[in-house]
């Protein structure tokens, strides 16, 4: 019976890995076709892309009749998430969630929404680097002089792309990138940027946010935070351990 996996993220190629490693069949979904693509050569491993809603879901895993679903999603891939629970309560299969780690950084401004994000951004001056992605490129959109002040740094797609050149943004602050990126590519980028703020996220080590962090505080650039929302999951070695009972 396969084991339904929604991922695009490093913890759900991990997971990947290890299921195949214990010959476990999985069906590994992913919003993106870089996020399926690290998975698509892994034995007993089924790729799938694009973005399911709740009745989607909810029609798969009655279809399918996984023995477990597991969230991998990113941390801030909050729709995704609620879609995910909300359709295994309704299929009537059991859910993993798993969690990624969050990174103890201090000396940085930490906010829990975009709002009063922006109401921060407005009243500082200099250039603004955000690594947020294109999600939220129309909210910065609304900051004063942004198609100057303003660099995006976003995935390397057409999609991505696309939405920045239709908010506004000068296609000279574009910077389209697969990251995470290292400690002093990172300090070059901002250099090169002149930035004075630094707007990211907590993706945690795998989405390389201590190198942004590290990089921006030893070139005295202020960094802005927007909060993770709560998450209860399961850390990555206690997801494997609870599938490899699931799966016996």
């Amino acid at each position: 019976m396969n084991k339904i996996i929604f991922g695009g993220t490093s913890e759900g190629r991990k997971l990947c890995e290890f299921c195949a490693s214990h010959n476990l069949s999985v069906l590994y979904f992913s919003a993106t076709a870089d996020g399926a693509r690290c998975a698509a050569h892994l034995p007993n491993v089924q790729t799938r892309t694009g973005r399911l809603d709740e009745d989607m879901m909810t029609d798969l895993f009655v279809r399918q009749k996984p023995a477990f679903v597991v969230d991998a999603t990113h941390p801030y891939a909050v729709l995704a998430s609620k879609n995910i629970k909300a359709a295994c309560e309704r299929a009537g299969i059991r859910l993993i969630r798993v969690s990624r780690e969050r990174e103890k950084i201090q000396n940085c401004v930490f906010f829990r929404d975009m709002s009063g994000m922006l109401e921060w951004l407005e009243n500082q001056k200099g250039n603004i680097f955000v690594t947020t992605g294109v999600s939220k490129a129309a909210e910065f959109a609304k900051l004063t002089d942004y198609q100057n002040r303003v660099w995006m740094r976003i995935l390397p797609n057409i999609n991505s792309l696309s939405i920045c050149l239709e908010a506004g943004y000068n296609p000279r602050r574009l910077i389209c990138m697969q990251g995470p990126f290292s400690e002093e590519l990172n300090r070059v980028m901002f250099l090169e940027a002149n930035a004075r703020v630094l707007v990211t996220k907590d993706s945690g080590a795998a989405g390389g946010f201590p190198e942004k962090v590290r990089a921006a505080q030893k070139l005295g650039i202020t960094t802005a935070v927007l909060l993770r929302p709560e998450d209860d999951g399961l850390c990555f070695d206690e997801a494997c351990k609870l599938i490899l009972e699931l799966s016996v």
